[in-house]
């Protein structure tokens, strides 16, 4: 009898431990959320930062625009891409799949890349063929001053890429080769914008 009492008091505190840690999450959760929705919010409208340390790095040489274009482009997708991770510079080939979607609308994808290897494996990247194909080329961060002036992009991985307007305004955060529907947000407020003009 004593070993039955036990065996239930020892399973209704593990039913309350289990229930405040799940309440606990949820609550976390919910703040987290509230946080990035803010984050959203105050960053809709406001402008992208663009360092003048960015230099350019033109390893191919069939690009769809120069800098002047990319510059002066009605939109402009920008992502920031840590050069001292190499899944993260494979993530170039997925930007490949998805830039003739923006390209029908001249929307230029402008990789700002950041590294703490002086962009070695980044090189060695693309000097090995392992990625030999990019449509514009590559900013690199050697300052590191674009995630540093654009400190939204440290609040989660899917704000380190945007959809800006000429004046580099911020109309969308997301990554759209992360998600299909995050790349239809973009297309659609692409299209939409395109109307209004």
């Amino acid at each position: 009898m004593k070993n039955n009492v036990f065996k239930i008091v020892k399973y209704m505190i593990l039913i309350i431990f289990v229930t405040l840690t799940i309440s606990c999450q949820n609550k976390e959760n919910q703040k987290r959320e509230a946080h990035l929705k803010s984050v959203i919010e105050n960053c809709l409208g406001k402008k992208l930062t663009i360092p003048d340390s960015l230099r350019i790095y033109a390893p191919f040489y069939n690009y769809i625009a120069d800098s002047v274009q990319l510059s002066n482009a009605r939109f402009k997708i920008y992502s920031h891409i840590n050069a001292s991770c190499p899944t993260c510079v494979r993530d170039i080939l997925l930007w490949n799949n998805i830039i003739p979607s923006f390209e029908k609308f001249e929307v230029p994808v402008i990789l700002i890349c950041e590294s703490d290897d002086n962009f070695e494996l980044f090189k060695y990247i693309i000097e090995s063929g392992e990625i030999n194909n990019f449509s514009y080329p590559f900013f690199l961060d050697v300052k590191c001053d674009f995630f540093t002036q654009n400190k939204f992009m440290k609040e989660s991985p899917q704000f380190e890429t945007v959809l800006t307007n000429r004046d580099n305004t911020i109309l969308l955060l997301g990554n759209p080769i992360r998600s299909k529907e995050m790349k239809n947000i973009y297309l659609n407020e692409i299209q939409k914008r395109m109307k209004e003009q």
